[in-house]
């Protein structure tokens, strides 16, 4: 395997490039967890459909503007970490150039072992929200982490997350998964991902549910 950088300037062209590859973001569509169903995802990945800006999105919006603050407070909570961030990359193996990530930070630890950090902010506004993080991240979330360790060399994630509450109340989790302890969630998804793709490049619609 070989790890692949492909790098864009600005975030217009970044957005420009996504059409051609799955991201990290899109992973849990495939499985059901995602923002979007499987087939709309098929849809905007064989043109039939056209990516919506969601930058004015409150959550969205909220999001972006806290991912600087939250990076530098995990660090900060972190000193033993090296921090690489490259807000317009897009990192692949070479042998699977469609599945792709862009990461909200690259780790360096003391063993020279490379890891990710994934930024969250999430609005739970009743139990049932919560209750997917009552010890464990939601499964959209799960999917994306596996993604991305599929599309790196990334020996851990850390997960560090917002969670707001109904009334404005917010706290901070932290989470570590371990790539030897991913291995077949990882397996599962690549499995499902490289079938969605196929439908991608056969323009074949996909069955449903795509799960393996």
């Amino acid at each position: 395997m070989g790890t692949v950088y492909e790098e864009h300037s600005n975030r217009e062209d970044w957005l420009n490039a996504r059409g051609g590859h799955i991201g990290a973001s899109e992973a849990g569509a495939i499985l059901g967890y995602g923002f979007m169903s499987k087939m709309d995802l098929w849809k905007l990945k064989t043109g039939r459909a056209k990516a919506k800006d969601l930058s004015d999105n409150d959550a969205v919006s909220y999001g972006n503007r806290a991912e600087p603050a939250l990076r530098e407070l995990f660090m900060a909570k972190h000193p033993e970490l090296q921090l690489f961030y490259r807000p317009y990359d897009f990192v692949y193996q070479e042998e699977r150039p469609w599945l792709r990530a862009t990461l909200d930070g690259e780790l360096l630890d003391d063993d020279n072992d490379r890891g990710i950090l994934e930024i969250k902010t999430a609005t739970l506004k009743s139990k049932a929200d919560w209750k997917k993080w009552n010890g464990r991240v939601p499964d959209g979330y799960l999917c994306q982490i596996s993604h991305q360790l599929l599309a790196t060399e990334a020996k851990y994630v850390y997960l560090f997350a917002e969670l707001i509450g109904s009334r404005g109340e917010s706290t901070l989790r932290e989470y570590l998964f371990l790539r030897e302890d991913m291995e077949d969630n990882m397996e599962y998804l690549l499995q499902a991902e490289e079938k969605f793709w196929q439908c991608v490049v056969t323009d074949t619609i996909p069955s449903a549910p795509l799960r393996i």
